[in-house]
């Protein structure tokens, strides 16, 4: 009986670890030349000017490895005064070419606003941000407000030479 025994294990364990080893086969995740995640692209757009009353476009570009983004499962464009997330609105955005996604919107009034286009696809999903501004007294709020961002870096660590 130990004579059959040894004899299976000498055939059994290298088909087991086999069947094992493909058994745990992990899903890898696409990489480039690096071995790091492929680069996504997203080039989120701004009206050059906007009017108050009318229609705005917002659009964004959305490619990997320089291959427009097709087909997104989502698509959409949030807006929202600036320091009031809670009164944002959504808006439907079309493909209207291969990885060009783009939504009007009617702004009513003037004031800072945030603009945040939401694409989703199967393995990815993109949500750039950016802040725009209506009026005078907001472009001049705006303008203080990337200037702050830019001074923001922190100071060379102060300390006593001797």
């Amino acid at each position: 009986m130990n004579i059959k025994i040894n004899r299976m294990y000498k055939w059994m364990s290298p088909v087991l670890l086999v069947v094992l080893l493909c058994g745990c086969t992990a899903k890898v995740a696409e990489t480039d030349e690096n071995g790091l995640p492929p680069h996504i692209s997203v080039d989120l757009q701004l009206p050059e000017e906007f009017k108050i009353g009318s229609s705005n476009i917002f659009s964004v570009q959305v490619s990997k490895r320089n291959v427009p983004m097709e087909h997104a499962e989502t698509a959409e464009f949030v807006i929202w005064p600036e320091n009031d997330e809670d009164s944002a609105v959504t808006i439907k955005a079309d493909e209207l070419s291969p990885g060009s996604y783009e939504a009007s919107y009617v702004i009513e009034k003037e004031g800072l606003y945030v603009v945040q286009s939401r694409i989703q696809f199967a393995d990815a999903q993109v949500m750039p941000t950016k802040r725009f501004a209506i009026g005078d007294q907001a472009i001049e709020r705006l303008v203080q407000l990337e200037n702050d961002q830019h001074t923001d870096a922190p100071a060379p660590a102060a300390g006593h030479h001797h």
